[in-house]
């Protein structure tokens, strides 16, 4: 049985549990640690005497250890409270603390109070091979306090530092937050359908194509309690909005399909939960149609990518699950919880709001939207807010199921209308004063609108287009995806304006000066302007799946190429008679001896090796017929224009213009 299956049987937490086996001088390293025998006799014998829990004294020594100074005995507060409660285990005495400083190995293996062997076979099976004498850093000394059970003692100044970290981020008035849950993984593994039976809505079938392609953040209630998550999307295009989705998220959640196993975007989401130090879940997905090869094939993958499975020895959970059928999805969300209550999420209310854009676009009637989630304070109706470049005053807020709200706090995700401009995805926001958001409207901050990403118009030799996308995320993601088409070819893509928002008329007038075609991903043309490119002959193309429109623009590239031609001997011939025939010219009799003479191509003539002449072959005849080609061993007659001065023994090379085999 495992640490959270026992106190989920007893009703408490697993962070209680632990410090109660600890306490006792058990070593269990998280709540997903499998108990021993000799914990789980410990356990029973304890409940056994006293069947309503040890919650309330568990709590009281909890916080007794917490406050005790460094050199104080940590099985004290056991003690006072337990004298008459259970007799405990012998254990070796452990030590006290351990201060945090690089150092030897030996000198590490002396203050943790193990054998220094011991200690070289626990950096051994990580990977690391150290001799008794190697100095080793912080994260080394840190990594054996935590494997033995030492608590590190800090220093003055790291007590200092950490007093004003407190006071930075708001002390005591911290309170529990929601766990904010990024979903990550291959394009097509589920990520979305998982998401889809846990809201018990179809966001999945609102997609085009059935991908997603923005970045949602929904609010979920949950029997557990309130979770966050964040709904990344799978396509290569998204990579960058993918890494924003892991920026703000606590846990990460590895959406996997047991019949592909790991691919691509898999790997690139490993990378980015790793790079931000956040615990992943694996969810191996559509085991309703995998057998149990494949699921272990998905974990040997996992392993290969330095993600150990708990089940193999590793600390990653992984849960299947069917997220069409809802199978499995239960445990994930415990897992979830469970997670979240190890790393005892806070936040401040009393601080001043603080968070990041999630995705900004335009929205008819309410002007320049954004999607924010807070990492302190509350946002209200009406507050004054600078978010990157940009400003403005909270005129209306809506929650994830878009209904109207007047405040949101930490880990929530909701969408602001009343900014000055368009917010780019990333931007920092921060509620502010009056006297502040007065600074910004009167030009403190740059004009955002003076960055635009804007190319010189009419480079020669590139194709200019003029992109428009319904949000900043989808237009970022158009860019990059066209940088690396553009990579591709002699001739790449010039982009003239690229905004956010329906295509207008100033739009359509810009193309026709500029010669640009205009891509729409998302979004409408106004009537008046397709009246105008109608006028002006502008190609106006929309789509509903950006890798529809790259590949739009891959045919556009490839039509575009510069046709490289080359010439390619196709044939040699030798003459063995020269014939003069009045009102046609001088012909040359000869036999193929290699390839074929074709009519038409180009025939070089040499005489002892050297070249003496070239031109078109004429009038190639055969047997006295008239023949497009004549091939090895066989006799033939032709002119070559502007070439008669033959003599018998002359060689003829026959070259053809054929296309290039370079692509590009």
């Amino acid at each position: 049985m495992r640490v959270y299956e026992y106190a989920k049987k007893y009703k408490l937490s697993s962070k209680e549990l632990l410090v109660e086996l600890e306490t006792a001088g058990f070593d269990f390293a998280s709540h997903m640690s499998v108990l021993t025998p000799e914990a789980l006799s410990f356990l029973d014998k304890k409940f056994s005497k006293n069947s309503e829990g040890p919650k309330g004294l568990l709590k009281k020594a909890s916080t007794e250890r917490i406050a005790r100074e460094p050199g104080e005995d940590r099985d004290a507060p056991f003690r006072r409270g337990q004298k008459e409660a259970i007799e405990k285990p012998k254990a070796v005495e452990r030590p006290k603390g351990l201060v945090l400083r690089a150092m030897s190995l030996a000198d590490v293996a002396e203050e943790i109070g193990r054998p220094a062997t011991d200690v070289i076979l626990t950096l051994l099976k990580k990977g690391v091979v150290a001799s008794k004498n190697q100095i080793l850093q912080k994260d080394m000394v840190k990594f054996l306090a935590d494997h033995y059970g030492v608590d590190i003692i800090l220093s003055q100044v790291e007590i200092q530092r950490e007093k004003l970290e407190k006071k930075m981020i708001g002390g005591p008035d911290l309170q529990a937050r929601f766990p904010v849950v990024v979903v990550m993984g291959h394009v097509d593994h589920g990520k979305t359908t998982l998401l889809d039976f846990i809201r018990k809505t179809r966001v999945a079938a609102k997609e085009k194509g059935g991908i997603t392609q923005h970045l949602g953040a929904y609010e979920v209630n949950t029997p557990q309690g309130g979770i966050v998550f964040l709904d990344t999307p799978g396509h290569e295009a998204f990579s960058r909005i993918r890494m924003r989705g892991a920026r703000v998220a606590d846990i990460a959640i590895l959406v996997i399909a047991a019949d592909d196993s790991i691919m691509p975007q898999t790997v690139e989401a490993i990378k980015h939960a790793k790079n931000m130090e956040i615990p992943i879940i694996v969810a191996i997905n559509k085991i309703d149609k995998a057998s149990s090869s494949q699921i272990e094939k998905v974990k040997q993958d996992l392993a290969r990518h330095d993600l150990l499975p708990e089940d193999w020895g590793g600390d990653v959970v992984c849960v299947p699950i069917s997220a069409k059928l809802g199978q499995g999805v239960d445990h994930l969300i415990d897992m979830i919880v469970l997670q979240a209550e190890m790393m005892e999420l806070r936040a401040s209310k009393t601080l001043s709001a603080r968070g990041y854009v999630l995705e900004s676009k335009i929205e008819r009637g309410r002007g320049s939207v954004a999607t924010v989630i807070l990492q302190h304070g509350v946002a209200k109706v009406g507050d004054f807010f600078v978010c990157g470049k940009t400003f403005g005053k909270i005129n209306s807020m809506v929650d994830s199921s878009f209904g109207r709200i007047l405040s949101a706090g930490p880990s929530i995700p909701f969408q602001i209308a009343g900014f000055s401009d368009l917010p780019e995805a990333g931007d920092l926001f921060r509620v502010v004063s009056r006297s502040e958001y007065r600074k910004a409207k009167l030009g403190k901050l740059e004009d955002r609108s003076s960055k635009l990403k804007v190319s010189s118009v009419g480079v020669r030799g590139d194709i200019n287009i003029i992109i428009k996308a319904d949000s900043d995320s989808s237009k970022e993601a158009l860019f990059w995806s066209i940088e690396r088409l553009s990579k591709k070819f002699k001739k790449g893509f010039n982009i003239v304006h690229s905004a956010v928002g329906d295509i207008s008329e100033s739009d359509v007038d810009l193309a026709a000066i500029s010669g640009s075609k205009i891509f729409g991903l998302h979004v409408k043309v106004e009537s008046k302007a397709a009246l105008l490119a109608q006028g002006c002959s502008v190609e106006i193309i929309l789509f509903n799946i950006i890798y529809k429109l790259i590949e739009h623009l891959q045919v556009l590239a490839e039509s575009k190429k510069e046709v490289q031609k080359e010439l390619k001997k196709i044939g040699e011939a030798s003459v063995l008679k020269v014939f003069k025939i009045k009102n046609v010219g001088v012909i040359a009799g000869c036999i193929v001896r290699d390839g074929r003479i074709a009519k038409g191509s180009l025939g070089y003539v040499f005489r002892d090796n050297k070249k003496i002449g070239e031109g078109k072959i004429l009038s190639l005849q055969r047997d006295n017929k008239s023949v497009k080609e004549a091939h090895t061993g066989f006799e033939c007659a032709f002119l070559v224009n502007g070439f008669d001065e033959w003599v018998v023994g002359d060689r003829v090379d026959c070259y053809l213009e054929v296309v290039s085999d370079d692509k590009r």
